[in-house]
This record gives C-alpha cells, sequence and structure tokens, in this order.
C-alpha cells in the first residue's frame, strides 16, 4: 500500500485498516487475543512440512536488470512486516547496505517471509497499533499500514510459531536467490530475518567449505544469534515447545561469506545481559527490545563506514558496528507519558550503574558468551562508579533546582608521562641534598659553638684550687646553657627540614594533605634517617662535654696529672 511506512522490527497497523473507530476496534483486537489465549490451552498448533531447499542453487534465470555485473541486495522484513515496502528498503539502503558496499551498482529486491510469531504477533500488532496513538514519530513517517491481508488476522490467532514462520521464511529467501542469483548477492535481515539470513548463512558454510563459495554477502541487525549478546546466544540449546521457539545459538563467524553486523545497545534481542540475575539489566533489556527495537533506522553507518560514530571491531568474516543508546529503555515508558528528563536524569545515571553491572563490556561481539550466573565485580570500583553517579544525579537535582553544583569526588591523579615521574624524583633527590646539607651546616656550627665554650683546662695548683672548686659550679651551669641552645638550634634546622621537605613534595604535585600523612615515602625516610644520625652526633657530643665538665671537677689536667 502506498501509505505504508518503515516502524522497525516489529512494524505495526496504522491508518489504512480501513475498520471504523480505533476504539471500537481496539476492543475487538483485545477479545480476539483473548479468545487465542483459551485456544493454546486447548489445542496445539500443526506444523506444517518444511518446503526448505536441500541446497541453494544460483544458476539464475533472471539477474537484477539482466546484468550478472548488477549486486542483487534481497531485502527481507522483520516481525509483522512480511513483505518491506519502499520506505524500509530506502532506509537500508541508504543508511546499511551502500555504507557497507561502496561503489557498487546494487538492485534492491523485497523478499516476501511470514514474519509471524504465534500468539505474540497480534500482541505485538496491538501494541504498536498503540504505541503509534502516543508517539507520532512513529505514526508520521516510521509506521506500516496493515499489509493486504483480512484484518482478522491481527489477532495472531491463525499466525505461524516462531520456527515455523523462520523454515517456511528460509524457503521464501533461497527461493528468491535461485530468482536472483547472479553470484552478486547481499541479503539484509533484521530481528526474526537475521534468523533466517544466519540460518542460510550456516547452511552455505556447509554447502561451500572451501574457496570457492558464490559472492553473497550479508548485513544484519537486531541479531539474535550475535555470539556475546544474542539471545539465542546467551541460552543456546533451549527450546520452548508451546510457543515452538528454538534458540539456534551464535552465528558463525569463520565461514567465506562476509558479514555486516549492526548492533545497538540495550537491545534486549541482541544485546541481553550477560548475568540475568541482575533483573534490572533483564528489564531494561526488555523494555529496549521495544523502545530501541522499534526505532531500528534511528542511527545509521555514515557514506564511508569507516567513519561511522559506532564503535567498529572485526573478526573473521564479520565487521561489528556497535552504536551506544544515550537514554535507559527502562525509562521509556516514563518517556512515553511526557515525564520531563530532566526529572529522568536525576535518578538514570544511578540505573545505567545498576544495569551496566550486568554486562561485560570486555567481552569482544565474536566471542560465544552463555549466560553466567554471578560476576566477578571489583567492589571499589563498583563503589566508586555508584558514588559518582549519585553525585552527577545530585548535580542533575540541583541544576533542576537552579542551584549550583556540588562538586564531584577528585580522581587520584596520575603521572601520564614516565619522564615527568623521572623529573620529579630527580628535584625532590636535589632538595633532600640541600636540606641534608643545611642540616650539617647547622650541626657543625652547633659543634663549634660547643668547642668555643667549653675553657681550656688551667694549671692546677694548690693556690687555684679552692678558687676553682667556687667557679666550676657556675661555668657548668654555663656551659649546659649554651649546650641546650645549641641542641634547640639543632632541633630547628630538623624542623625547617621535615618543612622543606613537606613543601617540596607539594611542589611537586602532591596536596598537602597527602605530604604529611603517616605514609612512608624515600623522602621523609631519608630525613628521618638523617634526623637520627644528628641525634647520635649531638648526644656524642653532648656525653665528651659533660665528661670535660666532670674530669675538670675531679682536678684532671690535659696532661694527666691529677691535682692535689
Amino acid at each position: 500500500m502506498d501509505n505504508a511506512k518503515y516502524i522497525g522490527r516489529n512494524g505495526a497497523v496504522a491508518s489504512a485498516l480501513g475498520v471504523g473507530n480505533f476504539r471500537h476496534t481496539a476492543t475487538r483486537m483485545t477479545v480476539s487475543i483473548g479468545v487465542a489465549v483459551l485456544v493454546v490451552m486447548a489445542t496445539a498448533v500443526p506444523t506444517p512440512a518444511s518446503t526448505v531447499s536441500p541446497a541453494v542453487r544460483l544458476a539464475a534465470s533472471t539477474a537484477c536488470r539482466g546484468s550478472t555485473e548488477t549486486t542483487c541486495a534481497l531485502i527481507m522484513g522483520t516481525t509483522t512486516i512480511p513483505t518491506p515496502n519502499d520506505f524500509y528498503i530506502d532506509a537500508i539502503k541508504n543508511q546499511y547496505i551502500a555504507p557497507t558496499h561502496p561503489n557498487q551498482d546494487i538492485e534492491y529486491v523485497a523478499v516476501t517471509t511470514p514474519q509471524e510469531v504465534w500468539p505474540l504477533t497480534g500482541i505485538l500488532r496491538l501494541a504498536i497499533l498503540g504505541l503509534q496513538q502516543l508517539d507520532p514519530h512513529l505514526a508520521e513517517d516510521k509506521g506500516l499500514a496493515w499489509p493486504d491481508e483480512p484484518w482478522w488476522k491481527l489477532s495472531g490467532l491463525f499466525d505461524l510459531t516462531f520456527d515455523q514462520a523462520n523454515r517456511a521464511g528460509l524457503a521464501d529467501l533461497e527461493t528468491a536467490m535461485t530468482k536472483y542469483g547472479n553470484d552478486h548477492l547481499v541479503i539484509y535481515g533484521y530481528g526474526q530475518s537475521a534468523v533466517i539470513a544466519n540460518m542460510e548463512k550456516q547452511r552455505l558454510a556447509e554447502q561451500y567449505p572451501g574457496p570457492d563459495a558464490p559472492d553473497i554477502d550479508f548485513v544484519v541487525g537486531g541479531d539474535f544469534n550475535l555470539p556475546n549478546g544474542g539471545l539465542f546466544a546467551r541460552f543456546p540449546g533451549l527450546y520452548i515447545p508451546i510457543v515452538d521457539l528454538s534458540f539456534n545459538g551464535p552465528a558463525p563467524t569463520d565461514t567465506q561469506f562476509r558479514t555486516d553486523v549492526i548492533i545497538r545497545q540495550y537491545d534486549g534481542v541482541e544485546d541481553f545481559p550477560l548475568y540475568p540475575l541482575n533483573l534490572v539489566a533483564d528489564l531494561n533489556a526488555l523494555l529496549g527490545a521495544v523502545y530501541v527495537g522499534l526505532y531500528g533506522a534511528d542511527v545509521s553507518l555514515a557514506p564511508d563506514a569507516s567513519k561511522s560514530p559506532a564503535i567498529q571491531s572485526r573478526d573473521g568474516d564479520s565487521t561489528y558496528y556497535f552504536f551506544e543508546t544515550q537514554d535507559l529503555p527502562l525509562f521509556g515508558p516514563l518517556r512515553t507519558l511526557g515525564v520531563p528528563e530532566s526529572l529522568i536524569d536525576v535518578v538514570e545515571p544511578f540505573f545505567r550503574v545498576i544495569v551496566e553491572l550486568g554486562y561485560d563490556r570486555s567481552i569482544p561481539p565474536w566471542e560465544p558468551t552463555p549466560a553466567r550466573l554471578i560476576p566477578t565485580l571489583d567492589p571499589v570500583k563498583v563503589a566508586t562508579d555508584l558514588i559518582n553517579a549519585v553525585g552527577e544525579g545530585i548535580n542533575n537535582a540541583a541544576a533542576l533546582l537552579g542551584a549550583p553544583a556540588s562538586l564531584r569526588i577528585p580522581a587520584t591523579p596520575a603521572i601520564a608521562d614516565p619522564d615527568d615521574a623521572v623529573e620529579q624524583d630527580v628535584s625532590a633527590g636535589t632538595t633532600l641534598k640541600r636540606i641534608i646539607g643545611d642540616v650539617n651546616d647547622g650541626v657543625a656550627q652547633g659543634f663549634s659553638a660547643v668547642r668555643s665554650q667549653l675553657p681550656a683546662p688551667p694549671a692546677v695548683t694548690q693556690d687555684d684550687v679552692a678558687a676553682g672548686q667556687r667557679t666550676t659550679g657556675r661555668e657548668l651551669a654555663a656551659t649546659r646553657d649554651q649546650i641546650h641552645r645549641t641542641l634547640g638550634a639543632v632541633k630547628s634546622v630538623l624542623g625547617n627540614g621535615r618543612t622543606i621537605v613537606r613543601s617540596a613534595v607539594n611542589d611537586n604535585g602532591s596536596s598537602a594533605a597527602t605530604a604529611t600523612t603517616g605514609r612512608k615515602t624515600p623522602v621523609r625516610d631519608a630525613v628521618k634517617k638523617t634526623g637520627g644520625d644528628i641525634k647520635k652526633v649531638v648526644t656524642k657530643v653532648s656525653n665528651s662535654a659533660k665528661k670535660a665538665l666532670r674530669d675538670r671537677k675531679h682536678g684532671h689536667d690535659g696532661t694527666g696529672v691529677e691535682g692535689q
């Protein structure tokens, strides 16, 4: 239909229903869904015989534009979009295929596949219809009119199961490959059709294991089979019998077929948490399947794909383009209801940290990574991230109230250049040498003062004994006072040395609080050792002075002759 619009992985009905009043129609759809649930309890959906061909044969009868030099791009839809419309194809062409296949003459062909998931398709169609009423962005340019099918099919009651639809879709794809195959093919799939594309890639890898493989490329998005992050790769081998849903594991990455993978952060089908016990991350991923997956065309590769804003990586046959998501899908319902972004910004930083604890972003996307139970966390990093997130939320709240933002906890400064560290060490060493020199000079001056104040022992006579005894007490007191003054001067020098050390450390980039802590450093240890050596020398000088005074008091002269 001409007014059909693309809305992403889950497409929906829009303005072309032609069944009367929306409210009345929605009521009838709700009743249909209820009936579908009752039928699930009582019956089983029959499984049609698989129509998948045993092997793909590319002996084409009709090449794109009748030329074997033209690359043919086969575009599949996604769940609820069996046949891509012009808007869908133009979006895929301009945003993904042309950037990854530059300078190629490409003809784009829509491939019709079932794209059904019994019994959920009806619920998805109804949900998308409701979102279109709430979000004009979907209704204006990304809605999809109801396909050329009876309106009662909206309930999903008569849809194929996921596995049935994928088998039928694989057969439809291979039919198109046979029709348009000219040894230059690009196959595009998104969401459910990405599963079909990966199934075909696996079949081709088995059919053409050697270098003689045909020239077939794949471009996928919303990839259930992404080795690290895809929902089917997180739980490989899981099967849900009631809805006939198989988790068929990670996509192969070691084939002869080039693959470009578009990944969007927090899209629940391709970025599912590694640690499912993180329920906040699980809920965020579930909502991401709607609030990120619905807007599949909101990200785009640059005309030169290598210069795209996405995080790029490559391994084997695959190139990965990871687009970060700025807003948590967890708060998507609040945004839909019109809650101001400034209010959400108060709590979102904290919850983003919690959500990211459910992932391990160090694992590359091509490494098959099943779900795990308990993450290995760094408590210090987690605490720091949470504190900073709370601080960011407080700042956002302060900005909302018009108050000045609070200060963040500063990170520990690090020396970026090793040469700077060497220069700092040399500077500190030079300063320490100057300090030790000043201390030694002070000690030498103290020794000189002690020597100058110590009187030479006079010649001892019988007449001088009495006078010497009278003056000994006074001279001893004066000498002791001089010794105390000298020791005070030395202590003052030592104190100045410590002050200079702290100043030198501060000048070399440390804070005052850091310089005065009890933490051991080379400078502090050297000064401490020097102070201990100086105290020993001073003590020795003091003991020598006291010994001289005692000798004088007992009448010993410099020649060793005892007085009377």
